[in-house]
């Protein structure tokens, strides 16, 4: 299935507009390469918010291998060879994909086969972006600071992509930013059996 994007303009009142979108509490698939690229990353993600309408700036908090097993931490340490990434947020039609996202390891497995993903080539990226996502954005990283047994990765967006029916009339349709409509951590916690 081949989807349309269009390019969505990071400044001014439309960088606002997606700061807001973003802090939502909703699930997101990270993805990420290494400098050869030679194997792609992808990872389930909640913790990630706005921090700054201007400039427009992101925070991703990634687990960094501080403590736990080294398949686990290995985007991170993607992320921090090529201080990039991908920010690719999914709709509910891919609950399944983020589940399997999200219970394998990059390093063990091919994800973009194993969840039925597309990679889509970046603009300002190295890092692939997933293709059945209804937005991606190319974020490179500024600035991180470890947190514990997490880093927080402050990175500037530098291009994003849409589906063609997300804005309608300058605004973020229902489709998008209504909660029915995407996936929560909540959703996650539950199919996953975490308690």
């Amino acid at each position: 299935m081949n989807y349309e994007k269009t390019e969505f303009e990071l400044q001014g009142a439309n960088g606002m507009k997606l700061s807001w979108l973003l802090s939502n509490g909703q699930v997101f698939m990270i993805t990420c390469t290494d400098i050869e690229k030679s194997v792609n990353g992808i990872i389930t993600a909640c913790w990630i918010s706005p921090t700054s309408h201007n400039p427009l700036l992101l925070t991703a908090s990634i687990g960094n291998g501080e403590k736990g097993s080294e398949a686990y931490r290995f985007c991170h340490s993607l992320i921090n060879e090529t201080k990039e990434f991908g920010l690719n947020i999914p709709t509910t039609d891919l609950t399944e994909a983020i589940f399997k996202v999200g219970t394998t390891h990059s390093n063990m497995v091919n994800k973009f086969s194993e969840a039925g993903l597309t990679p889509m080539t970046g603009k300002k990226i190295s890092a692939p972006l997933i293709e059945e996502c209804f937005m991606n954005i190319e974020c490179k990283v500024i600035i991180s600071y470890i947190t514990g047994d997490h880093t927080v990765f402050v990175a500037k967006p530098v291009a994003a992509f849409m589906d063609e029916d997300v804005i309608v009339n300058g605004k973020f349709s229902d489709k998008y930013y209504d909660k029915k409509n995407q996936v929560q951590i909540g959703d996650l916690i539950t199919k996953w059996n975490m308690w």
